[in-house]
């Protein structure tokens, strides 16, 4: 299998060499933070699998892309069974669900968590029970995962608001919409936010929060827009509202061509391809690309890396390409719906 990185096609096992390799340069991975494969001393291909996903929720398409891969790249293996639920973006639902997985009997557990506190009891219990757990995507507060796979959140996000400044020039009123509070993707992302705006004292930044999907992009920069009608520029943490604060601009009476020209200015995060689209019309600016098939078969293949014998690093870092209008035929796909995720 192959993975895109920087532009170019990789194979798996190079993505878990740099992976390692980002771990140690993010503080180390020793043996003791190594998944030990003590518990899985059979020949893989001689006994079923099941592996449980819990999904934090699928209130916007970047998860069901997530679910999705998952989905996919389980299908590969004819002894692996998948489990999954949905939490719906309830900490006390997502609870539930992981109590129900590991009654079930699950050989390991792939975590979208809810917030960076909800699964932190059932990973604790899973380290005693030796069930090999994958948070994806979003942080959890506690330590007793066996390897977190996600995109460098804080980076992606101080970023795509750096760039918004250096477009605005340095000074002005800007607005950021923040992804979905508590969600641990927001929390390290807000802290990107807050890295950045210190040095640019000349910049006045308006944050409000949306939860990644369209609705909320619409009406979050409806609300920002009416209060703030002086804004040079709009960071959205999620291409998917930078589609929904378009509309709101469109309906507020900017024009493509005032949005082209940097009326306001338009950057974000993700390749959400209605974003793409936008990128590639001239009116989004800069994105960061964050790519949850990616995300999903990396979960489920280390996994089966482990039920192997094998190990994986605490920390898998998937950091990839800026996007801008310069490359964006790369990653868009004009032929496909602006739901579609093609990484």
């Amino acid at each position: 299998m192959y993975y895109c990185f920087h532009g170019r096609p990789i194979s798996y096992l190079f993505l878990l060499a740099v992976s390692t390799v980002f771990a140690f340069l993010l503080g180390g991975c020793s043996s003791s933070e190594r998944h030990t494969s003590s518990k899985f001393p059979e020949n893989f291909a001689e006994r079923r699998w099941v592996i449980g996903f819990s999904n934090a929720s699928e209130s916007n398409t970047w998860r069901t892309a997530l679910r999705e891969s998952i989905e996919k790249t389980v299908a590969k293996y004819d002894n692996v069974d998948l489990l999954i639920t949905d939490a719906n973006d309830s900490p006390a639902k997502q609870v539930a669900d992981l109590e129900d997985l590991l009654a079930k009997g699950v050989d390991g557990l792939i975590i979208g968590a809810v917030n960076t506190h909800a699964a932190n009891t059932a990973i604790a219990e899973c380290e005693q029970m030796g069930v090999p757990t994958v948070v994806v995507d979003r942080a959890v507060s506690g330590d007793k995962f066996t390897t977190f796979v996600s995109t460098d959140h804080r980076w992606l996000a101080a970023t795509g608001l750096e760039q918004l400044i250096k477009l605005v020039g340095g000074s002005g009123k800007i607005a950021i919409i923040e992804g979905l509070p508590g969600a641990g993707a927001a929390v390290e992302r807000n802290k990107g936010y807050d890295d950045v705006l210190p040095r640019y004292p000349k910049i006045n930044a308006v944050r409000q929060a949306g939860d990644w999907s369209r609705a909320s992009g619409q009406r979050v920069t409806e609300n920002v827009l009416t209060a703030n009608p002086d804004l040079l520029g709009i960071h959205f943490d999620g291409g998917e509202m930078a589609v929904g604060g378009v509309q709101a601009l469109r309906t507020s009476g900017f024009t493509d061509e005032e949005l082209r020209s940097g009326k306001p200015f338009l950057t974000w995060t993700d390749g959400y391809n209605g974003g793409l689209k936008l990128i590639k019309a001239g009116i989004g600016k800069f994105s960061v690309q964050h790519p949850p098939r990616i995300h999903g078969e990396l979960s489920v293949e280390s996994l089966i890396k482990i039920f192997k014998g094998g190990e994986v690093p605490k920390q898998q870092p998937i950091r990839l390409d800026f996007i801008t209008p310069e490359n964006v035929d790369e990653y868009v796909d004009m032929d496909q719906p602006d739901a579609y995720w093609a990484f």
